[in-house]
């Protein structure tokens, strides 16, 4: 048995790929065959956070939970700590245990350096420390205290995220707010923090003007005339919606404010 030279120069030159193979001369019969199987290189793993399996549930419990490599660069002089779900959904508990103190200091802290807060209660975006405490100085006056009730947490490299719904029960009024939530989480300073938070109220409880009936819009006259009783200008004004405009009985000039309206039904309240 001799070992082919062209057999010989084919493997050294193909050694990278998938098939490696000598031809064997068999004297005797002539025939050739394989020598050695093809050989395929498993790739790398991307992460050691590869994609979790994914799990559903409601009431508070998470659903829908995965990891996923975004390549993120490890040049950060903090490299970001792995993170379970139960982990993610406990800075959920931190948030709103700094809403318990009723400090916006605290609240604001919990929020990263570069960082968005989309407010439910304000039409202002929130980019930084000073904007984020002005927005809870206000917010915190109403006791708050959340529960999320279902939600969905995706874990990524350096990064983690719970989405759903929550509800805030204001402790100053009583009142039940229910709201879509977004967190997306960050690793700074040796701990996670927020650099996304949206908040929103559920769209199918905005109330929406039901169409009103010709019986109604006679009860508004008497709604009027009702405030003419009390002898109350006040009274009367706030029958006036914001941008209302009154063109009186016994002044040439337009009324279109609170103020001006008021004015009006001060004389003319005396008759």
């Amino acid at each position: 048995m001799k070992v082919s030279a062209l057999a010989l120069l084919a493997a050294v030159v193909g050694g990278q790929s998938a098939v490696s193979a000598f031809t064997v001369a068999n004297h005797g019969a002539g025939v050739s065959q394989t020598a050695f199987a093809p050989r395929v290189l498993a790739p790398a793993d991307e992460s050691s956070t590869a994609l979790a399996g994914r799990r559903r549930s409601k009431k508070g419990r998470t659903f829908g939970l995965g990891k996923a490599n975004l390549n993120k660069s490890d040049s950060s002089s903090t490299r970001a700590k792995d993170i379970s779900p139960e982990e993610v959904r406990a800075l959920f508990s931190l948030w709103n245990n700094a809403l318990a103190t009723k400090d916006s200091r605290i609240v604001a802290k919990r929020y990263a350096k570069e960082s968005i807060l989309l407010p439910t209660v304000s039409d202002t975006p929130r980019t930084d420390y000073a904007s984020i405490k002005d927005y809870f100085d206000s917010f915190l006056l109403k006791e708050p205290q959340g529960k999320i009730l279902e939600g969905d947490i995706r874990i990524g490299n350096g990064w983690a995220q719970d989405a759903g719904i929550y509800e805030f029960t204001m402790g100053a009024t009583g009142d039940v707010v229910k709201a879509r939530y977004t967190y997306t989480y960050v690793y700074e300073d040796n701990q996670w923090k927020i650099a996304h938070h949206h908040s929103s109220v559920m769209p199918e409880g905005i109330d929406i003007a039901a169409p009103i009936t010709e019986e109604e819009v006679k009860n508004l006259f008497h709604l009027w005339n009702d405030a003419l009783d009390t002898l109350d200008s006040d009274a009367v004004a706030k029958r006036y919606a914001k941008s209302g405009v009154l063109l009186p009985t016994v002044s040439d000039v337009p009324r279109t404010d609170y103020d001006s309206i008021k004015d009006y039904f001060d004389a003319f309240l005396l008759k």
